[in-house]
């Protein structure tokens, strides 16, 4: 089986689909296979069997557009010869010229599907404020949002299948989207358990300083500004409390602003972008890991984080549900409540025996259900299938 696989990001650019692409291309290529990766990302690794589409900074930026994605359909035809399926990582624009050269060609086409674009775009820019349920009833945003609506449904709808990382995911393309549920496969997200090797979690060990840590971009739909808010409220009783903050993104500078605003300098710490590897070794010096997002397909931070070990605190969101069970993997907190997230909080700086068991049940769940042996053969049985 031969691939090609059509990516915006690739390593060393970090983020989920850049580490996706990497591990499918690693991994199929330990089995026999091949894997071309076509990709946007002008940082990419100049390695075999990786292309970087070019692209041209045009003071017109329509012309730009089209240049780029030119440039990009170029290189899929180009890479694709000899392959016997397309499989895309993004379900608008790249996943458009996918489906264009796929036709051209007669090859099979197969999509990753991980969140709605046209929701994400609507959401950033402040055009609703709506969860991505109720914006697919009824969309608003204006007519960018709406055209990226219609192209999401064609490329969906023409796409040989779709992987998607969650059942709620799965949901939203049946019921919003139309497509058949049938051409619709969840696949969990996938870690190499190896590369998070932690201690079991010591019961006895002391919180006096306790150490939160949240992984991700910093955009809108993450609300770090609410975990922010939440160490406020969590330092009156714990003030040798503290926050690290693990990546970047448009938000930085308001969230950077608000810890200000609060008088948390020292409590607050902004790291950036980092390695891979050095965002393990923070997840497992950490005490609590906490995601306070209002929506996520399937979080994969959440799983890096259980792979380490260490408990943690999610909002009670769909697709965030299907790793994070209340009570047994983890706490569940109402989107939206610091309040509610503080005393979730102060529940796990008190009680040990809490803290041990989520993070030892958090850890056998990622083991069984979450790994890439177990995951990388239902994804090959699929785009087999597809062939």
């Amino acid at each position: 089986m031969n691939l090609t696989l059509v990516t915006s990001i690739f390593p060393p650019e970090i983020g989920g689909p850049a580490t996706y692409a990497s591990e499918i291309q690693k991994r199929f290529h330990a089995k026999g296979q091949r894997v071309k990766v076509v990709t946007f990302s002008e940082k990419a690794e100049v390695v075999n069997n990786v292309y970087i589409a070019p692209k041209r900074p045009v003071k017109l930026k329509f012309i730009g557009f089209i240049y780029n994605h030119l440039a990009l359909l170029a290189g899929i035809l180009k890479s694709s010869k000899g392959c016997s399926l397309i499989y895309a990582m993004n379900p608008a624009y790249i996943g458009f010229v996918s489906l264009v050269a796929a036709r051209l060609m007669g090859k099979s086409i197969v999509l990753r599907f991980v969140g709605d674009a046209a929701w994400e775009s609507a959401f950033r820019s402040q055009k609703t404020k709506k969860n991505l349920e109720d914006f697919l009833k009824s969309p608003e945003g204006g007519i960018n949002i709406k055209i990226l609506l219609i192209l999401q449904k064609f490329i969906l709808s023409k796409t040989d299948r779709i992987i998607v990382p969650s059942h709620f995911l799965k949901e939203v393309l049946v019921n919003y989207y139309r497509i058949d549920n049938r051409k619709v496969k969840v696949i969990y997200n996938s870690i190499d358990l190896p590369e998070y090797q932690k201690p079991p979690f010591e019961a006895s060990r002391s919180l006096g300083k306790p150490r939160l840590i949240t992984v991700s971009r910093l955009m809108r739909h993450k609300r770090v500004d609410g975990i922010i808010e939440a160490v406020k409220k969590i330092a009156e009783e714990y003030p040798q409390a503290s926050l690290l903050i693990v990546g970047d993104g448009p938000e930085k500078g308001d969230l950077e602003k608000l810890s200000q605003k609060l008088g948390l300098n020292e409590k607050v710490r902004f790291c950036g972008k980092v390695t891979h590897k050095r965002m393990v070794t923070l997840l497992a010096e950490a005490d609590i890991f906490v995601l306070n997002s209002v929506y996520e397909g399937l979080p994969h931070a959440v799983l890096e984080a259980m792979a380490c070990r260490i408990p943690v605190i999610a909002t009670n969101i769909r697709g965030t549900d299907e790793v994070v069970k209340d009570g047994e993997t983890g706490l569940l907190v109402a989107p939206n409540n610091s309040k509610d997230l503080k005393e979730k909080l102060a529940l796990l700086f008190k009680d040990k025996e809490l803290r041990g068991r989520l993070a030892e049940n958090a850890y056998k769940n990622i083991a069984e259900n979450f790994t890439w042996d177990k995951n990388l053969s239902l994804l090959e049985k699929e785009l087999k299938e597809v062939i």
